[in-house]
């Protein structure tokens, strides 16, 4: 008389193919998933910067040229970002750890917003640095030192910066 043996469970065999995918798998999917979050934390200083554009903008067409807190001052309304390094231009005291963008001081027509990148970031981004830029006219543009594969398509790399 012969005994029939059920398998139950996986062969040493198949258990070693399976850990070869997801090693492999994961080889690739890391890499990609820093880039990704690289991406996403330079969009967020860029937008953070372009966001105070409109503050220039409103103190140039009143007349405020001087960064302060006096009634005849302009007032940037930044706000303090773990992303960033930069001392507050009006005398507030920051968090620990965090900083806020830097606009040019007396304000002309002629004027950027700049900030350098922390080293609470992605290792590619730390100490590179963000401007945006008014010419004359009144149109804006962003630069910036960081590599261009991290730099979304409102900003362009400038490895001067």
């Amino acid at each position: 008389m012969t005994t029939c043996r059920l398998q139950s469970g996986f062969t040493l065999i198949e258990l070693m193919i399976v850990v070869a995918i997801i090693g492999i798998l994961a080889t690739i999917a890391i890499p990609q998933y820093q880039i990704y979050i690289a991406k996403t934390q330079a969009t967020r200083v860029i937008n953070e910067l372009g966001q105070l554009r409109m503050t220039v903008e409103e103190c140039l067409q009143t007349g405020k040229t001087v960064i302060g807190l006096g009634t005849d001052d302009c007032d940037p309304r930044s706000t303090a970002s773990n992303l960033i390094v930069g001392g507050s231009q009006v005398g507030v005291v920051l968090p620990n750890n965090t900083g806020v963008a830097q606009i040019s001081n007396p304000l002309i027509l002629a004027t950027s917003i700049t900030a350098t990148i922390s080293t609470q970031v992605n290792a590619s981004l730390t100490g590179e640095t963000v401007v945006w830029q008014r010419d004359d006219a009144g149109s804006w543009s962003c630069s910036s030192s960081i590599k261009s594969i991290y730099l979304p398509s409102s900003c362009i790399h400038n490895a001067s910066l």
